[in-house]
Formats: C-alpha cells, sequence, structure tokens
C-alpha cells in the first residue's frame, strides 16, 4: 500500500514548522498522528491531526534519539484523541 495523498491541518502544519525552526542547525525528530483513509477509487490518504515534537535525549551530532518517557506520552495522546474522535 502507498499512500497517493497526505491531509494535515494548518495547526500540525505550524507545529511542525515551529520545531524545525527553533532547532535549525541540529536533527530534529517528532512523531505525527492520524488515520490512513482508503476511497473507493484506490486512492489511500493519510490523515494527520496531531503532531508530537520530541526533544532530544542525546546531544551528540550523529544522533537523534528520544526518550520512552515522550514516546509514551504520545502514544497516550494518540489512544485519548482517538477516543475522543470515535
Amino acid at each position: 500500500m502507498s499512500l497517493t495523498g497526505v491531509k494535515m491541518s494548518e495547526d500540525v502544519w505550524l507545529t511542525c514548522l515551529t520545531h524545525a525552526l527553533s532547532t535549525e542547525t541540529e536533527e530534529i525528530m517528532g512523531l505525527l498522528l492520524g488515520d490512513i483513509e482508503h476511497s473507493k477509487n484506490g486512492n489511500v490518504t493519510a490523515l494527520i491531526w496531531g503532531a508530537s515534537p520530541q526533544s532530544r535525549s542525546d546531544r551528540r551530532k550523529d544522533r537523534v534519539e528520544t526518550n520512552p518517557e515522550q514516546l509514551a506520552a504520545a502514544s497516550a495522546q494518540a489512544d485519548i484523541s482517538l477516543i475522543l474522535f470515535m
């Protein structure tokens, strides 16, 4: 399955842009939260409804790592959002 499109809210886009520009001399990492929509014509679209910027737990130039607590928080955010929007 390959995507034929991506839809992202302006808020998510601005979150990603702000995260990138706030650390423009370093690599960054974040998680996009969303769903996959399959249409009858065969198109597959990613519907991105949230972003979870991650801060670096390792400051070495050759690494971009996050800590398990941040990943768990993003997972909880996704689970809560899924329940609220169903």
